[in-house]
């Protein structure tokens, strides 16, 4: 009975995975269809995580109030709605301000794209007339030209299709994310009922050791992600708009364009500003290229401040690992999932570091305390 029951386990694992190999097709799609399913959870899940950053706070505030001690008992409720009222401030005062003054950068960019286009005929004439190319040359260079210029007409015989496809998958994300509101609410609400059932399960299902394992790692995933979501937002913030107050003292076009552009990239560790600062120069230069290259002096200077001052102070020491492991995360995370990959590859590799450097200093312990019991027998 005692083998049975410790082998029993191995064996059922084995068969399962032996199952999922042979018929690996079949498994993609049910998890496939499950991901769809419980998509407006998640969305919910990570509302509820990036908001319980403020809601934290608020809590925090109302509970430590003197003045506030008749509200004690409704604490949650009151940091609750405020965390949501104050969300949808936020909210609005974005789509009042900044969304139009975008808007107004995106449609002078598109406006003059024609201009540009001729600026760019003109300029490569003149370099066809410098370098005096010869026939066949010519006649290469025009077919790929008649090739793009065939793609681009597919392209626009399309675009009604896509126009519908875009609607439909634009009101799609706007219920999904309207459910995973409701579903924050909730997680919110009843956050610490919620986690005392999921610790309960794990102690119910897993052995001892596994469960105390998996409760560390819990809480050092929920700490690593708080510190490093809160601290990337901030930080975000802060590099967006220097930046647009430099891009209006300087007078560089497409002001609002390009400091969003900059705050949104910036959000990615590392390398984001990099990727932001390249359309940047490329939007700046249509217009004036001896600005696109005081922008590129500026953004340098301004990295430099961010990456010197801001950034330790407002993230730290929340990441917890080197620049190699950033970037190695980034790489992987980025070329596995995309920009989600990016975004979440940091946190994550930080807490696969944190738990396997635990293990193997724990293991070392181990073995030097086995050697100085051997040494001494």
């Amino acid at each position: 009975m005692t083998v049975f029951k410790k082998y029993f386990p191995i064996v059922t694992y084995a068969i399962l995975l032996f199952w999922g190999v042979m018929y690996y097709e079949v498994v993609g799609n049910l998890l496939s269809k499950l991901f769809s399913v419980l998509t407006p959870l998640i969305v919910g899940i990570a509302i509820a995580f990036v908001l319980n950053l403020l809601m934290k706070k608020i809590e925090k505030f109302v509970l430590s109030s003197k003045k506030l001690e008749k509200l004690h008992k409704k604490s949650r409720a009151i940091s609750l709605l405020s965390t949501y009222l104050i969300t949808l401030l936020v909210i609005t005062l974005i789509i009042i301000f900044i969304v139009p003054q975008v808007a107004a950068s995106a449609k002078t960019l598109i406006d003059k794209l024609p201009d540009y286009a001729v600026k760019l005929t003109d300029w490569g004439t003149d370099v066809y007339e410098d370098l005096n190319l010869s026939n066949d040359l010519t006649a290469q260079l025009f077919d790929n030209f008649k090739e793009i210029f065939v793609g681009l007409s597919s392209f626009t015989a399309n675009t009604f299709i896509k126009v519908i496809d875009v609607t439909l998958g634009i009101t799609s994300s706007a219920l999904t994310t309207f459910m995973g509101i409701i579903f924050s609410a909730y997680i919110l609400g009843q956050k610490e009922k919620l986690i005392r059932i999921v610790s309960d399960l794990n102690k119910a299902l897993a052995p001892k050791k596994i469960s105390k394992y998996l409760s560390e790692l819990m809480q050092m995933t929920e700490k690593t992600f708080s510190r490093f979501v809160g601290g990337q937002l901030t930080e975000a913030m802060i590099l967006g708009t220097l930046c647009f107050i430099g891009l209006i003292l300087f007078k560089i076009p497409y002001a609002p364009l390009v400091s969003v552009l900059v705050a949104v990239t910036s959000l990615i560790p590392v390398v984001g500003a990099f990727i932001g600062t390249v359309p940047s120069v490329l939007i700046i230069a249509m217009e004036s290229p001896s600005k696109a290259l005081f922008f590129v002096i500026f953004i340098v200077i301004l990295q430099q401040i961010e990456g010197n001052l801001i950034y330790p102070k407002v993230v730290g020491d929340a990441i917890g690992i080197s620049g190699f492991w950033v970037f190695l995360a980034i790489t992987v995370g980025g070329g596995l999932f995309g920009i989600p990959g990016m975004l979440l590859g940091v946190p994550l590799m930080a807490v696969v570091y944190s738990a396997t450097s635990k293990a193997v200093k724990k293991r070392l312990n181990h073995n030097e305390t086995a050697s100085d019991r051997f040494k001494d027998s």
